[in-house]
């Protein structure tokens, strides 16, 4: 259940309960069991930037998502909710009109704009593969591409029930305050410390055990920061050999601690749940990974500070800048026709996007400055020769050990 959220089951379906019983117990997850469906029930502890879902690329699909949940809550709530199926057009112009009336500075959505029908195309797909909602006659695409000419309609499921009795948001609306303050930017992302005790306050369910917190953010990745939660991160040390044997004996998966990190390392091949992490294929990642090398150069070479307490080090996005410069000059031709067509604050930018949901770094905020997360030492990677193919590098376990910025252990 942890690599999927919601699994559907037929009522003659037998399943075993021990697995779900054990991220209950470790977690804190509840577990609901349904007679078509059983989700586990994930809840945050800190605002992780590694849950995401090829699906879900931009903040507006997120919004889109989130006006979908919404349009059936207020179908459930007006009485319609036996009536599951929804043209593609009547929920677009919904959230059309829902978004003009919100008066929070961002832009509408106008849904002849195809951009913003591609952000309701994939928060659909999303539900779709999540199983909330399904297709039952035309095609979105052909609604995307002419939308005068063309409906689709949904039906929501069973699931989508479950999905909307889930959403908070008071939670979220907190949540969103916190990430639209530029000051808080490189701040430690623990809830229980947003807002000085209103989170706890609100949601006691929030305020669960150090321990527990671990679990939770090593299971939703990226990884767990003693720099956001050094209580957790004691706790995860103290009890390291029993977490590590328990997803060793559950998952097949090993878990990776170092002085100022922890993460899970996964087999490769299998699959890796909503976390995104970085391959030796696409020129955003060698771009990433190649930057990461780079950062340690800097630092090693004293041009950048030392890490700090936390094996963080600080910088701006003018370094930065000149940084990814000069790797473009110098690597800049292996990347493919459509990077060499951008400019390098586009691609820079999509570095950064790469690097924060991998949890490599944080920022930059509103006065330009970035935190580079201890994490960015565990990758690396060059080209054997200037225009030939990067080979795979940077992300096994025993090239991870040993890959380490000034100031870490390099033995553990």
């Amino acid at each position: 259940m942890e690599e999927r959220e919601i699994l559907a089951i037929s009522p003659d379906t037998e399943h075993s309960q021990e697995p779900v019983t054990g991220i209950d117990q470790n977690t804190g997850w509840r577990i609901q069991r349904g007679a078509t469906i059983i989700r586990l029930v994930r809840q945050l502890s800190a605002i992780t930037p590694g849950y995401v879902y090829d699906r879900l690329r931009e903040p507006r699909d997120y919004a889109c998502l989130t006006w979908i949940l919404s349009f059936a809550e207020n179908r459930q709530l007006s009485g319609r909710g036996n009536e599951q199926q929804f043209l593609l057009s009547q929920l677009a112009e919904q959230i059309q009109e829902q978004s003009r009336a919100e008066d929070d500075g961002e832009a509408a959505f106008d849904f002849r704009r195809q951009s913003d029908r591609y952000n309701i195309q994939r928060a659909l797909h999303y539900l779709e593969d999540m199983g909330g909602v399904q297709l039952v006659d035309g095609q979105t695409k052909e609604w995307v591409e002419q939308p005068a000419n063309a409906d689709v309609l949904y039906e929501f499921t069973d699931v989508i029930r479950s999905l909307v009795s889930a959403f908070n948001p008071q939670l979220l609306a907190m949540v969103a305050t916190r990430l639209n303050n530029g000051g808080k930017t490189l701040r430690p992302t623990l809830l229980q410390n947003m807002g000085e005790g209103q989170v706890s306050d609100l949601f006691p369910g929030m305020a669960i055990k150090p321990l527990m917190r671990a679990w939770r953010t090593l299971l939703l990745g990226p990884i767990l920061l003693r720099y956001d939660d050094p209580e957790a991160f004691a706790e995860l040390l103290a009890h390291a050999d029993e977490v590590a044997g328990e997803l060793l004996e559950t998952f097949g998966w090993l878990l990776d601690v170092k002085r100022d990190y922890a993460c899970i390392v996964r087999s490769s091949g299998m699959s890796s749940g909503p976390v995104t992490g970085l391959t030796p294929f696409g020129a955003s990642d060698q771009m990433t990974v190649l930057m990461c090398s780079a950062i340690r150069e800097q630092v090693t070479g004293g041009a950048w500070p030392m890490p700090d307490s936390y094996g963080c080090v600080r910088v701006t996005t003018e370094d930065m800048n000149a940084l990814f410069y000069t790797l473009r000059e110098r690597y800049g031709e292996n990347w493919g026709n459509e990077a060499r067509a951008k400019g390098s604050r586009s691609l820079l930018n999509d570095v950064y996007k790469k690097m924060r949901q991998v949890g490599l770094l944080r920022g930059p905020d509103g006065a330009g400055n970035i935190l580079i997360l201890p994490a960015a030492a565990r990758f690396s990677a060059t080209y054997e020769k200037t225009g030939q193919e990067q080979k795979p590098a940077g992300k096994s376990k025993a090239k991870s050990m040993t890959l380490t910025l000034p100031g870490l252990d390099e033995s553990v």
